[in-house]
């Protein structure tokens, strides 16, 4: 009885084993002891694809457009073989100084910049106005005998024009990017007072510098026009809207050797831009 009773449970143990081999599911350690199962990769591509701008600087270009309002201090010039007066086509003229008290005037220009590293640049930039201006003009006639003294008032628009090399500095490098800048450059101002024979009818009359064409048709006559040195610094920042495109809001210092003093001007700079 003993020997039949451990027979069936053998039996029934061995059948367990094989009913329970048969229902089993395999994983892929038991079939391929060596398999490593593929890992999932949406968390890393999404991270991947979040923008967070970090995109590099280094070896690209900036260009942009600049405009704002320009603040002038008063400046004095030389101004040599003024037109004063014309008496039947007898020209008087005078050497002196002209002292320029120049209006406030929105300016516009443009620049562009290599960024050499990811936080230094080189920019060259030009800008551009036309500012009205009074002018008082005192010196001595330079034809006439004995010479005379002279003392002139004048009301007008100059034009004005600059163009600076800088050297760039980024304290940050992400969206936001405020810089420090250095720049030197040039000053370019024309008065529109004639020092030279005119083509036209130019004379002084009530505090107003005034030309007419002559017989209609009008020719260039020179002018009291100078060209100066300039040094300046500019503070500031840039924020880009995208990878490529961005805006800028910056302050300008700059002065101009001009021959009796240091001619300090001030603009308020608005730029938009793309890096490329």
């Amino acid at each position: 009885m003993k020997t039949k009773t451990t027979l069936l449970i053998a039996l029934f143990a061995a059948a367990a084993l094989s009913a329970h081999a048969q229902t089993s599911v395999p994983t892929p350690q038991s079939v391929a002891p060596n398999y490593t199962p593929p890992q999932n990769t949406a968390n890393a591509s999404s991270t991947l694809t979040t923008y967070s701008y970090k995109a590099p600087h280094a070896n690209t270009w900036d260009f942009y457009l600049m405009t704002g309002a320009w603040f002038f201090d008063n400046s004095t010039m030389n101004a040599d073989h003024v037109l004063i007066d014309r008496d039947h086509g007898h020209d008087v003229f005078a050497d002196g100084k002209l002292k320029m008290n120049i209006d406030d005037a929105w300016y516009f220009g443009f620049g562009a910049g290599y960024n050499i590293t990811e936080q230094f640049s080189v920019h060259v930039q030009f800008a551009y106005a036309n500012p009205d201006y009074k002018a008082s003009f005192n010196g001595y006639t330079i034809n006439t005998n004995p010479a005379e003294p002279v003392v002139r008032t004048a009301r007008g628009s100059a034009d004005i024009s600059t163009g600076d090399v800088a050297i760039r500095y980024d304290i940050l490098n992400g969206k936001f990017r405020p810089f420090v800048q250095a720049s030197i450059g040039f000053m370019y101002i024309d008065t529109g007072i004639v020092n030279g024979h005119p083509w036209a009818n130019y004379y002084w009359n009530y505090d107003y510098y005034n030309d007419y064409y002559y017989n209609g048709y009008y020719r260039d006559t020179p002018t009291v026009d100078h060209t100066y040195f300039t040094f300046g610094a500019t503070a500031g920042a840039n924020y880009y809207f995208t990878k490529n495109f961005f805006g800028q809001l910056s302050y300008t210092g700059n002065w101009a050797n001009t021959p009796h003093s240091w001619m300090y001007s001030q603009r308020i700079n608005v730029s938009v831009g793309w890096n490329y």
